[in-house]
């Protein structure tokens, strides 16, 4: 397998590259390397792989039973993330796009809103934990009709989510408000 065939090795065995990252026991940037032909790909990795792909699908899914949490954790990658509240007694809805990537989220809205932070899988309550800091820019506006002053407004907010399938949905409150957030898997990220 050459360096630059791990991608579609990968995705041909499904498996994505923080899972090969986990089960290598190296961490996810090391693997991006190997995708991207920045690090030669091993040579016991790429016998692992073929190891793997000869398998038959009970060993495979053994194999795959290493990563307890594999199924619930939130993969990296661009997520749609849907926003509903109520402003002046009426519904009012928009949406944003975020990035997830290494335990870290930025993202932003279509009015200039944006937003920062992390994420974590807590495995003993199998839910991911979101912190952000949303901030609001002069004068706008959220969905649950909070308005920002002339210098906008910053929130911090912690959030659980389930992994989509295709939707995670929660909801959280700003300023007393509430609003409803759901959020959906786009795609990979580009290398």
């Amino acid at each position: 397998m050459s360096d630059t065939g791990l991608k579609p090795a990968l995705d041909k065995l499904g498996l994505k590259q923080g899972e090969l990252a986990a089960l290598m026991g190296v961490a996810p940037r090391t693997v991006s390397q190997w995708a991207t032909g920045a690090q030669p790909l091993p040579e016991p990795v790429a016998g692992y792989l073929r190891l793997f792909g000869a398998a038959r699908p009970s060993v495979r899914r053994r194999e795959l039973d290493r990563l307890p949490s594999r199924s619930k954790k939130l993969d990296e990658g661009i997520y749609r993330i849907a926003y509903h509240g109520k402003a002046n007694g009426e519904p009012d809805n928009d949406h944003a796009l975020a990035v997830l990537r290494n335990g870290k989220i930025m993202g932003s809205d279509r009015h200039g809103g944006v937003f920062t932070g992390t994420y974590e899988f807590d495995a003993a309550r199998e839910i991911n934990v979101v912190h952000l800091r949303v901030e609001v820019p002069p004068f706008g506006t959220l969905v649950n009709g909070f308005s920002a002053e002339a210098h906008g407004a910053a929130f911090n907010i912690t959030c659980k989510f389930e992994r989509p399938a295709p939707i995670a949905k929660t909801s959280i409150h700003i300023v007393g408000r509430p609003i409803d957030v759901a959020l959906s898997y786009l795609g990979p990220l580009p290398n």
